[in-house]
């Protein structure tokens, strides 16, 4: 089975007894995210890089179920389950392992289920690191953005070599999720993520474009965001994007330009792996990096702006 559907309160009803779940990274998904694996009835055990964040956040849950807040990596020893939702690979590996060694101390038969926008060759090779302590690694990185985050209908990827973690992961991320879909082994959830990421960079690249264009003819931009979204041109970026954070000028959808590059990146990166051309690739991450360049740590949607007045 590819595809799992799920109520977004499932997880409550498939929870495992005795799973107790580390969570790290508590930043824009993160928290919508761990929120509803608390409301779920899971034992919840939070980190972030921020110990204050960690400790409002975890003071906030407290009415909603059972949540402790660790200040170091070490307290979530305790933890069956650690989840992950932090920038990068590198950043997901670092957490769990110092030059090889555990930073958490996890016992046999510990899952690490990574729902970062990870590189899946990194997520191999921290999987292979992990595996020599007995702890398996699981990805299920997710799309949807905080509103589906905290209403729990996330689409998440899900790749595993370990059918027994896989299951044992998937009633905590269907926690968070509409669907849980099974992509194959360790690092294709990551691999999956990162193209999907490339096509929505590609739409926003594309209707970035078109609607310059567009107003430089003479068209309201509304209108063409309207069509295009009632048309064969419609995309989560014209649904979602284009009319509240470019044409009403908020430019802030909660997704950075960073995050996004990085995505389209690991994309590109994956193409050059498989011996694949790919030239409209190419031309994204050039116009997403040039933007970054630029621009620096902004909302991604700023870099409609910066193409506009190049």
């Amino acid at each position: 089975m590819t595809r799992r559907e799920t109520e977004p309160e499932r997880g409550q009803m498939a929870r495992p007894e005795g799973e107790r779940v580390g969570f790290v990274g508590l930043g824009t998904m993160g928290t919508p995210m761990v929120t509803r694996l608390v409301r779920a009835g899971y034992d919840v055990v939070l980190h972030d890089a921020d110990p204050a964040r960690t400790t409002q956040l975890a003071d906030e849950l407290a009415g909603a179920g059972t949540v402790a807040a660790a200040t170091d990596p070490g307290d979530l020893a305790s933890c069956t389950v650690i989840v992950t939702m932090l920038p990068t690979s590198t950043v997901v590996r670092s957490v769990l392992l110092d030059d090889g060694a555990l930073r958490i101390p996890l016992g046999p038969g510990a899952v690490v289920v990574d729902m970062s926008s990870s590189d899946p060759t990194e997520t191999v090779e921290t999987g292979r690191m992990l595996a020599a302590h007995e702890v398996v690694m699981v990805d299920a990185p997710v799309s949807g953005a905080r509103e589906r985050a905290a209403a729990g209908t996330l689409a998440i990827m899900l790749g595993s070599d370990d059918e027994a973690a896989a299951e044992r992961a998937i009633p905590v991320v269907e926690t968070m999720s509409r669907s849980v879909y099974r992509t194959g082994k360790l690092g294709t959830g990551h691999a999956m993520k990162a193209l999907n990421n490339f096509v929505a960079g590609a739409a926003f690249a594309a209707t970035s474009e078109a609607l310059t264009a567009g107003m430089r003819f003479g068209l309201d931009p509304q209108v063409m965001v309207d069509v295009l979204d009632d048309s064969t041109g419609q995309s989560f970026i014209t649904s979602h994007v284009l009319g509240p954070h470019v044409v009403e000028g908020r430019f802030a959808s909660g997704f950075s330009l960073p995050l996004l590059t990085k995505d389209v990146r690991i994309a590109h990166e994956l193409q050059g792996a498989v011996g694949h051309h790919a030239p409209v690739c190419d031309a994204v991450t050039t116009a997403l990096g040039g933007a970054l360049d630029a621009l620096g740590d902004v909302d991604h949607t700023e870099a409609f702006r910066f193409w506009q007045e190049r």
